[in-house]
């Protein structure tokens, strides 16, 4: 199984058994109203076995789950699915798979960026720039910038991550050539600050130095509390999930937590930087 079908059935498998706590039952009074075995809900509850949308709606039947809440796990269902025959199709490569499966099933998602704008906050142009070189055909620019653009939906869907992004005061002076770009990149990170579930704070040079310096990594929390983290190289990227490998990351977070300008001086800071490109 490809690491992110597994994670997807994971993350369905821990709402599962959450709906089921809250509602009081076991999973044998679970199994003995819809007529299976237990241990079919355990496997639906461990992420081994995915229920069809028929189950899903028996079991939000039973679970008073209605609304908004069961329409999203109707959705997640189906996604199981769509997901897992594109993946056998090859239209996306098994770690960005995994990693927009990182992105939907992530309860708080931490993004540590010392040379560029976090994906999930990159204007269309912007991403162009990063994405595009004169080995990549238009058409492929094209479909990987829609992509990066459609991965962003997480922000506002409901029940969002809490996404939080830390910013080297360089990223913002680094234009990729076009100011007018950049400007329109920064004056989109004051935008989507303005989320609830969105924290864009910048690391400023006179900063003592802070430990993401040394590279760039995105952390995932899931709902079951797990970590995940993510360090992207030149041509490949890395999944870390050993505790006492991870472990360094979260220290990280934390640190740069205490050394980031908060929501209010990071916003200060970019609306000046990005006057500035206007005067280019």
């Amino acid at each position: 199984m490809k690491q992110a079908e597994r994670l997807r059935q994971v993350g369905i498998g821990v709402q599962l058994k959450n709906l089921r706590k809250k509602s009081g039952m076991t999973t044998r009074s679970v199994a003995s109203a819809l007529g299976l075995s237990p241990a079919s809900v355990n496997r639906n509850e461990q992420g081994q076995r995915v229920p069809d949308r028929e189950e899903a709606s028996a079991l939000c039947a039973l679970y008073g789950v209605t609304g908004d809440e069961k329409r999203e796990l109707i959705e997640r269902i189906g996604e199981t699915s769509e997901t897992a025959s594109w993946l056998a199709t090859g239209h996306l490569p098994d770690q960005l798979a995994s990693l927009m499966v990182l992105e939907r099933e992530a309860v708080a998602i931490t993004d540590a960026q010392v040379a560029l704008i976090p994906g999930l906050v990159q204007t269309a142009d912007y991403a162009r720039l990063v994405l595009g070189s004169p080995a990549v055909i238009d058409e492929d620019v094209e479909r990987r910038v829609s992509t990066r653009l459609g991965r962003q939906a997480i922000l506002s869907r409901p029940n969002a991550p809490e996404v939080s992004l830390f910013i080297d005061e360089g990223v913002l002076h680094r234009s990729l050539g076009d100011a007018w770009v950049m400007r329109r990149q920064l004056e989109h990170l004051l935008v989507v600050q303005q989320r609830d579930n969105v924290s864009v704070r910048v690391l400023p040079f006179d900063t003592a130095g802070h430990p993401a310096v040394d590279g760039s990594f995105s952390r995932y929390e899931l709902v079951d509390g797990s970590p995940y983290i993510f360090v992207e190289g030149l041509s490949f990227g890395v999944f870390i999930t050993e505790p006492t490998e991870v472990k360094p990351f979260v220290e990280v977070c934390r640190v740069l937590d205490d050394r980031a300008l908060d929501e209010q001086g990071s916003n200060k800071m970019i609306k000046e930087i990005a006057e500035r490109y206007g005067d280019e």
